[in-house]
This record gives C-alpha cells, sequence and structure tokens, in this order.
C-alpha cells in the first residue's frame, strides 16, 4: 500500500467523527444562551425588588409611612360622621323652634276663639230681657263674672227692674260678629261685639231693631276666662240702660180750689 492510500484512508476515517462533534457543539451553545437568558431575567428582577426595597423608607418611619393611608381613611370617616351628627342636631333643634312657634301659634288662637265665643254669649244674655222676669235677666248677668261687674248690676238691679216693669220692656238680640284683640301683657282680650237689639216697650209696642257695639273684657281666670267688664263701645248705645225708655214723668199738680 502506498502512503497516498494510507492518508487518504485517515482522512475518510476522521471526517464522520468532526460531522458528529459539530451537533454535540451547536447543542451546547444553545443551552448556554438559554441559561445566560434565564439568568439575566434574574437578576433583572432582583434588581427592581432590590430598587422598591431601597426606595421604602426603613425602620419606624417605613411603619409610619404604611400606617398613614389607614388613618386618614380613619379620619375622614370621623369627621364625616361628625358632620352628619351636627347636621342632625341642627336640624332637629330647627324643628323644636318651628314646633315651639307652631304650638304657641295655636294656643294664643285657641285663646282668642275662646275669649271671643265667651264676650258673645255674654253680649247675647245682656240683650236678653224682659218685663215679665226681671229677675232672671239679673241672675243671666251675674253669673260668672268678675266682681266688679257683678257689683254693677247688684247696685242697678232696683232701678232697671222698675223701668222693666213701668214700661213693659222686651227685648233679644242677635250677634252679628265678635273682633277679639289680646291686650298688652297677655292674659286679657278685648272683644268688639256687633249685634242686633230688637225692643219694644208700652209706649212704642213695635219692634224696633238697633245696631250697637259693645266692648267685652275677657279676663284669664284660672284655666278659664271670665268676662270682667262690658260697656258701650265709643259712638254706640248701652245694652240696657239706654234701651229702656225713660220713667214717664209725674203728673202735675192740680191747681188748689179757691177758698170761700
Amino acid at each position: 500500500m502506498t502512503d497516498a492510500a494510507i492518508s487518504d484512508e485517515k482522512v475518510s476515517d476522521t471526517e464522520p467523527e468532526d460531522a458528529q462533534a459539530e451537533p454535540a457543539a451547536d447543542g451546547d451553545g444553545n443551552g448556554a444562551a438559554a441559561a445566560t437568558d434565564d439568568s439575566a431575567g434574574d437578576t433583572a428582577g432582583d434588581a427592581a425588588d432590590d430598587a422598591a426595597e431601597d426606595a421604602r423608607p426603613k425602620g419606624p418611619l417605613g411603619r409610619v409611612w404604611s400606617r398613614r393611608p389607614r388613618r386618614l381613611t380613619r379620619w375622614a370617616t370621623a369627621v364625616l360622621v361628625v358632620a352628619a351628627l351636627a347636621g342632625a342636631v341642627v336640624g332637629y333643634t330647627k324643628y323644636q323652634q318651628v314646633s315651639g312657634q307652631l304650638a304657641a301659634l295655636r294656643r294664643d288662637n285657641a285663646d282668642r276663639d275662646a275669649a271671643a265665643r265667651l264676650a258673645r254669649d255674654y253680649a247675647l244674655k245682656s240683650l236678653t230681657y224682659s218685663f215679665e222676669d226681671p229677675d232672671a235677666f239679673f241672675r243671666s248677668v251675674e253669673d260668672g263674672v268678675s266682681q266688679q261687674l257683678k257689683d254693677k248690676y247688684v247696685n242697678a238691679t232696683d232701678v232697671l227692674k222698675s223701668i222693666m216693669l213701668q214700661a213693659q220692656v222686651t227685648s233679644s238680640g242677635e250677634v252679628l260678629a265678635t273682633d277679639a284683640v289680646a291686650q298688652p301683657g297677655g292674659g286679657s282680650y278685648q272683644v268688639v261685639v256687633s249685634a242686633h237689639q230688637t225692643t219694644r216697650n208700652l209706649q212704642n209696642p213695635t219692634p224696633k231693631v238697633s245696631i250697637i257695639l259693645l266692648q267685652v273684657t275677657v279676663n284669664r281666670a284660672g284655666s278659664g276666662w271670665q268676662v270682667g267688664d262690658i260697656g258701650p263701645k265709643t259712638g254706640s248705645h248701652p245694652p240696657v240702660e239706654q234701651q229702656l225708655p225713660p220713667p214717664e214723668p209725674l203728673p202735675a199738680p192740680g191747681k188748689p180750689a179757691p177758698t170761700r
């Protein structure tokens, strides 16, 4: 065998081994690249975590920063609760004030109505009388009134009764309207009563209708009301005295008989 043949045989024997070695080399290259990528990713993640950790305050200050959002939330909630309670208190106080004002207005209206009714009823009593039973009239107007007013009627009973009987007076009344005005200081009303009074007597048997205005004083007495006085409103006529006819004049004395 020649030297050239021996050389060719060696070359042919080594070529397959080189070919088999090349894939292995390629496989080792790809694995190394993948390992490098994974290592780089881990390194980047660790770097980000380290940066975040470095950015967060350390020690007690870090705990303060971590608690601050929760404290702010609690403070905000507390402020809202306090504001809601304050609004409720203000609203309730306003409601109490309005309720008190309405209650006072209702009481005033009720008092005014009560005083007006009492004045109306009493005015009707004072306008209703008859010569047939004068005592019933005096009992009626003296009942439930102030002592001052009762004394007025008691002192005038004899005179008025005599006029009623002598002139045969009858009277009836009809209340048209009332106007109650509260007096300063409270507890008293001046009630103006407008009414029709129909009268007749022996001299004027035909009924006569007059429009009169009476002023009735109504005062609080305990838990109720009481008539304190009654009289004519300025420019009107009294209910009794001026509606009764004056007594007839006494006859003139006769001439003395001539002496003989």
